[in-house]
């Protein structure tokens, strides 16, 4: 087999490792667009952000810590976090048609989607008994360009 095909094989730690990142990163994205919405922005509030989806972000970051420690409860509960976000953005997508709330939705959809294919990766990963790969490119080059 070619080499340049095998570094491209994406392992179920880092499967696993990757989905975690992104479910704790948007859970802080949407924490932070809370408290700017709470604090100096009314358009913000306006979109759906405030203390329900204050709450939400939290939930998020705790589910993706959780998928990080390999407890598959919370990738299922991530799993239907984001589902039911999804039926939420594709509801309200037919009742305002905005470009914002197609964004939301597919977004969520996508996230669903990739959670839904970690579920094998997360049961290899239980079964070594080995833990998501932690790794995360920015800080790895942030902490690169800082000892250059």
């Amino acid at each position: 087999m070619n080499k340049k095909y095998l570094s491209h094989t994406i392992y179920p730690a880092q499967q696993v490792g990757k989905v975690a990142n992104l479910v704790i990163f948007l859970g802080i994205l949407g924490t932070i667009l809370s408290i700017l919405a709470l604090t100096v922005s009314q358009s913000l509030a306006h979109r759906g952000y405030g203390y329900g989806y204050s709450t939400v972000g939290l939930c998020m970051i705790g589910l993706g810590y959780g998928i990080r420690y390999r407890y598959r409860y919370c990738l299922y509960g991530a799993i239907v976090l984001f589902v039911l976000l999804s039926c939420n953005f594709l509801f309200k997508l037919f009742v305002y048609h905005t470009a914002y709330l197609t964004l939301r939705f597919v977004l969520c959809s996508w996230v669903s989607f990739r959670l839904v294919q970690s579920i094998s990766s997360l049961e290899v990963l239980i079964e070594t008994n080995t833990f998501p790969d932690r790794s995360n490119r920015f800080m790895e080059f942030v902490l690169r360009r800082k000892h250059s």
